[in-house]
């Protein structure tokens, strides 16, 4: 008897094993089962606790991943610099006396910035005398136009856009009741108002652009000169230390910083309902805490506007987000293969803020859409107009030139979704992550990418330059691959009225390339699935 027990305690002991390690291996994929459940738990909850678990029950908007392609401004005070060809981090730079890296850490040069030592030549005085408040007076964009910026960048094919709302310098392109540094007090336009009038008129969706999380730092060398004189604590921030040793951010925000920063970003959001809030460096810095009220406020704000709102976030050195929260950002990078998740790029046409750098060419940038595209990911391009408000001549050639390659092609860019890989051909990328890019156009003839429909009927083969020869061979489509299961219908080569001959075998998908295809750059096939 006592043996029978014994017998019926151990099955009892083996189901219960095979039954938990059955569980333990659906949910292998998840990093923490309790957060999971508690994930699903908040799905049932329509408002957002400032709890991650509530927070990242949100998913990333349709017309986000449908969109593909945006625009973004870096204008305001720092443009009054850059335009000598300065850094974009002139307020830093300006009061740099030893040269440090951007953890403010000494890179051992021991001695003041080139901003430094150009600054009383540029502005006729030293840092005591012109310090960046001082620069801020003479940032009046006169030429600043609205509407001619949003029918621009319509062309150039975005579907959505925004101007940077808040610099590290702790401008702010809006009319603020918040802070007396903003673009309407000091210049009398209201940036970001004007053009989100302009842009919803046209029926895009409107970002902002938030960088005022690093501020806490980025003005640390000013303490030295205005920065730390009475009565500049609303631009400069409240003096304080700031730790020598390499790889540290101590002492990090406190608490008051933390409240402006989130009260920035909600008056921003309660007076121009932004469908994206783009952040960038610094969230790693500020606490769990305010993350979580700011990124649940946001949500809440939305929910009562009826508005599908995206959140984008880079990581410089720490994941604070959690992934199905926010959409990943890489700056000047891409992902190097297809990633599971919506992501984004954001790269810039020249500067970013305008310093007389010329424009990269239309080929470049399709190259780079075509790319992101084809990886689950959507480009955010930014344009740098001058300090008067005036877009650059070449910056508007290249965005037209990408319009009119969209107008022809976009539906192998819009609308899609990635197909199960993203590409085949002799270029790579060097690394995952930001600063990976090329600059200007890299692709070969062999360099090919992949995007479908959404109801999953048709291919799209994008050829990013153009075939010295009549004919494409698309080698992952060889009857021997497994990515296509499904027999063709019909080829044809978006926007050419050629007759496109097919087959396919062992060596691959060949298509017929015609000697007058339309067209500059990057050549689409059309595949109609049966």
């Amino acid at each position: 008897m006592k043996r029978k027990i014994q017998f019926t305690v151990f099955v009892l002991s083996i189901g219960v094993f095979l039954t938990t390690l059955n569980a333990q291996n659906k949910l292998a994929k998840k990093e923490n089962v309790s957060e999971t459940n508690q994930i699903e738990e908040a799905k049932k909850s329509v408002e957002f606790r400032p709890e991650w678990p509530s927070i990242a029950k949100h998913s990333v908007p349709e017309w986000f991943r449908d969109a593909k392609f945006g625009i973004f401004t870096c204008i305001g005070p720092a443009t009054v610099a850059t335009q000598h060809q300065t850094t974009e981090w002139y307020g830093w730079a300006m009061y740099d006396t030893i040269s440090v890296s951007w953890t403010n850490t000494p890179l051992g040069k021991h001695k003041p910035s080139g901003e430094f030592l150009r600054h009383k030549q540029l502005f006729g005085g030293d840092q005591n005398v012109v310090g960046y408040k001082d620069i801020i007076k003479q940032f009046q964009p006169s030429k600043f136009n609205a509407e001619e910026w949003a029918d621009l960048f319509q062309k150039a094919g975005a579907k959505f856009m925004g101007p940077i709302g808040i610099f590290h310098d702790n401008y702010l392109n809006w009319d603020s009741n918040i802070s007396r540094w903003n673009s309407k007090k000091m210049a009398g336009v209201d940036i970001v108002g004007d053009l989100e009038k302009a842009i919803r008129k046209r029926d895009m969706k409107f970002l902002i652009t938030y960088h005022h999380a690093f501020t806490w730092y980025w003005y640390y060398n000013s303490f030295a000169f205005d920065g730390g004189k009475p009565g500049n604590e609303d631009l400069y921030g409240k003096p304080h230390a700031f730790s020598p040793l390499p790889d540290s951010f101590e002492p990090y925000p406190d608490a008051d910083f933390e409240e402006r920063w989130f009260k920035i970003l909600e008056e921003s959001a309660l007076k121009y309902k932004p469908d994206l809030f783009w952040f960038d460096m610094g969230l790693e810095l500020l606490s769990d805490n305010i993350r979580k009220k700011a990124f649940s406020r946001l949500l809440n704000l939305a929910n009562e506007n009826k508005q599908d709102i995206g959140l984008a976030y880079k990581i410089k050195y720490d994941v604070c987000i959690p992934p199905t929260a926010g959409i990943l950002d890489f700056e000047k990078g891409r992902s190097t293969g297809l990633r599971p998740d919506p992501w984004l790029s954001d790269t810039p046409l020249g500067g970013w803020f305008y310093n007389t750098r010329p424009s990269r060419s239309p080929k470049a940038i399709v190259e780079i859409l075509v790319d992101v595209v084809s990886k689950n990911g959507c480009l955010l391009l930014d344009v740098s107009p001058k300090a008067d408000g005036s877009i650059p001549e070449d910056q508007k050639q290249t965005l037209l030139g990408i319009g009119e390659w969209l107008d022809m092609n976009g539906e192998a860019i819009y609308n899609t979704r990635p197909w199960v890989i993203a590409e085949e051909g002799p270029t790579k990328l060097s690394k995952d992550g930001h600063f990976n890019e090329n600059w200007e156009a890299i692709y070969t003839e062999k360099d090919i990418r992949f995007t479908r429909s959404k109801d999953n009927n048709t291919l799209y083969i994008t050829v990013l330059n153009k075939p010295s020869t009549e004919e494409v061979v698309v080698k992952a489509l060889s009857t021997v691959n497994p990515y296509l299961e499904r027999e063709i219908a019909a080829v044809s080569l978006i926007g050419s009225k050629n007759s496109i001959h097919w087959k396919r075998d062992l060596e691959g998908l060949h298509l017929t390339f015609p000697k007058n295809a339309q067209g500059k750059y990057a050549w689409c096939y059309k595949v109609e699935l049966k």
